[in-house]
């Protein structure tokens, strides 16, 4: 009788510590035995790496766990994740489940729950969307400007060999003569910039003097016109009219054979008596020249 007590006794408490590692293995995973569930199904493209036993929260909040990944049936190499949640809470049938991922790399679901006033039934399945968070969001940045910067350093690289094959010895030579040239024109022209300044600031300066002169010709070129302002050009252009008008009567005598000017204008004798004097004295110089001691002169 005794050994037989001793066997029930023993069966009872293995069966308690099995009932007690069930329950504290559920309430490890977030899973109660002792009150009804929600099951809810939901389908994603990539799991992202999450596990059963990982977080289903909203707002923050723990509500309850992943249950199991599978394939979906139609085999189109959709996951079918499944994840129970308490009864605490009712869920509106157009909830959205994101699937999101901390700066740990943990990943869990997080529930936007809906506006409607249809709740969701248990078995149901919800609608999936992707969260990438705050480090989804840097690899998302990081991950193009990590390969924008992989192509400026190759094509960077590239640069720099063609210059080194561009750039030979001699052309290299002359690059640096040509900087060196152009430091000493550099400063030339600061010397000659200077010796500006100097001629423009000192009173006593060259473009000073200039400047001086300039100022006194413009000052007798006002003289000079002011003067010009009083001459009565009506009077003096009246003087020449009358001048031009005496001139031109002069010529008309003169072509019409008047006076002595006009007589010798118009008529030949006296133009060939001129002529045959001339003549003549011509002929008495040789004659002295030929002969000049036949020439006597007398004074009387």
């Amino acid at each position: 009788m005794k050994d037989r007590t001793k066997s029930i006794l023993v069966a009872l408490s293995f069966i308690a510590a099995l009932l007690l590692f069930v329950w504290g293995f559920n309430f490890l995973k977030g899973k109660s035995i002792l009150r009804n569930q929600y099951n809810f199904y939901v389908v994603y493209e990539n799991s992202k790496g999450l596990l059963p036993g990982d977080l289903v929260t909203i707002n923050g909040m723990q509500v309850g766990t992943v249950s199991s990944l599978k394939f979906h049936p139609s085999q189109d190499g959709s996951i079918v994740v499944a994840f129970t949640m308490n009864r605490d809470l009712d869920i509106p049938e157009n909830t959205i489940v994101n699937l999101a991922s901390s700066l740990t790399g943990s990943v869990s679901l997080e529930l936007k729950l809906g506006d409607s006033q249809q709740l969701a039934e248990s078995g149901d399945t919800l609608t999936s969307a992707y969260d990438n968070g705050t480090m989804g969001m840097i690899t998302e940045t990081l991950v193009p400007l990590k390969n924008s910067l992989q192509t400026l350093l190759n094509s960077l690289n590239d640069l720099t060999a063609n210059l080194n094959d561009l750039l030979n010895q001699n052309l290299k030579n002359d690059i640096n003569k040509g900087v060196n040239n152009f430091a000493s024109s550099m400063e030339n022209i600061n010397t000659i910039t200077n010796d500006l300044q100097y001629l423009t600031d000192k009173e006593d300066g060259k473009l000073t003097l200039v400047v001086n002169n300039l100022e006194t010709i413009t000052n007798d070129f006002s003289a000079v016109g002011d003067s010009l302002k009083r001459i009565d050009y009506a009077h003096l252009v009246s003087s020449l009219e009358s001048c031009i008008a005496e001139f031109n009567t002069l010529l008309e005598g003169v072509n019409n054979g008047e006076g002595s000017a006009g007589r010798l204008v118009k008529e030949d004798s006296l133009y060939n008596n001129i002529n045959a004097t001339v003549g003549t004295l011509q002929s008495l110089l040789e004659e002295i020249k030929a002969n000049p001691k036949k020439i006597k002169l007398s004074v009387f």
